[in-house]
C-alpha cells in the first residue's frame, strides 16, 4: 500500500511539471502580440491602400444614398433630393422647400440608422475610401445643376433646377488605384446598380 502511495504521488508530481511546462508566461504573450502589432502598422497599410473592398463600400454607400432618397420621397409624398460633390468626395441628402422660386435645398434628412444628417464624406469615412469620383448625368434637356438630383412622389428622378427635366440615366464613376467602379440610376425605374 505504501508503494502504491509513493507511485501516486509520483505521478501527480509528473502532471504539475508537466503542465508547468506546456503554459505560456504573461511575458512571452505580451511579446509575441507586441510583435504581431508592429507586423500589422507596417504590412497591413502597404497591403490595404488599394483595397478594392473599400471601393466597394464606397460604391455601396453612393448606391444606398440615391435609393433612400428615391424611396423617401415617394414614402412622403414630397421631392427629395440626392447631392454629389465630387471635389470633396461628399454625397448629401437634402428636403426641398417648394414654396420658393427656385426651390431651396434644405440639408435635414438624417440617416435612419445612424441618426445623424445624411453627410457622406469618403475622405472621412473609416472603412470606404476613393481616388477619384465623377458623375455624368444624362437628361431630357437641360439642366443647370446636374449634381442636384431630386426625386418626384412617384419617384421619378429629375433635374435640381429647372426641376421640369428629366433625368434619364446617371453613372457616378470611382476610382481606387487601377480599380474602377460605377454606380448607375436609371432616372425613370429608379433601379440603382454597380457595376
Amino acid at each position: 500500500m505504501h508503494n502504491f502511495r509513493r507511485a501516486r504521488g509520483l505521478h501527480s508530481n509528473r502532471r504539475c511539471s508537466v503542465k508547468s511546462q506546456l503554459g505560456v508566461s504573461l511575458l512571452e504573450l505580451t511579446l509575441v502580440v507586441a510583435i504581431l502589432g508592429v507586423v500589422a502598422i507596417v504590412v497591413l497599410p502597404q497591403i490595404s491602400a488599394t483595397d478594392p473592398a473599400k471601393l466597394d463600400l464606397a460604391a455601396e454607400e453612393i448606391a444606398e444614398a440615391i435609393h433612400f432618397t428615391r424611396t423617401e420621397a415617394m414614402r412622403r409624398g414630397e421631392p427629395i433630393g440626392v447631392r454629389l460633390q465630387p471635389g470633396q468626395k461628399r454625397i448629401r441628402v437634402y428636403s426641398i422647400d417648394t414654396g420658393t422660386s427656385p426651390w431651396t435645398v434644405i440639408y435635414d434628412i438624417y440617416h435612419p440608422v445612424s441618426k445623424k444628417l445624411w453627410d457622406i464624406k469618403l475622405d472621412e469615412h473609416p472603412f470606404a475610401a476613393v481616388d477619384t469620383i465623377s458623375g455624368s448625368p444624362v437628361f431630357r434637356g437641360t439642366c443647370d445643376y446636374p449634381s442636384f438630383t431630386n426625386f418626384d412622389a412617384h419617384g421619378v428622378a429629375r433635374c435640381g433646377n429647372p426641376e421640369t427635366v428629366l433625368l434619364e440615366k446617371s453613372d457616378v464613376t470611382l476610382t481606387l488605384g487601377n480599380h474602377t467602379r460605377v454606380v448607375s440610376l436609371d432616372g425613370f425605374t429608379g433601379k440603382v446598380s454597380i457595376q
